[in-house]
């Protein structure tokens, strides 16, 4: 049976080719949290979403936002990681 890795060590993997991820557990679970209401967003085929309880709009497509949820479950770093920034300008948190 082949290992397979955690989802926080998928996140760390990710982590390793960005500035805007921080690698450390803490921010692996507020990454986790987004990243949980984005896919829930894109399964509705909407562009709203709320974290910590407010809504906002996304400029990010459903092909996007399951483009880095698919680098969070493989732990492959792609170029649609970038695109967290708009979501992080949007909250206001730049420390993921």
């Amino acid at each position: 049976m082949a290992y397979q890795n955690s989802e926080y060590e998928n996140y760390l993997l990710v982590s390793l080719n960005t500035k805007m991820l921080r690698g450390t557990y803490p921010h692996f679970l507020k990454c986790k949290a987004l990243m949980s209401t984005l896919t829930s967003m894109a399964q509705k085929q909407s562009n709203t979403y709320t974290y910590n309880g407010e809504t906002y709009v996304s400029s990010l497509t459903p092909v996007e936002i399951n483009k880095i949820q698919s680098a969070f479950d493989f732990g492959t770093y792609n170029s649609s990681i970038e695109k967290l920034k708009y979501i992080f300008i949007d909250i206001g948190d730049r420390l993921f």
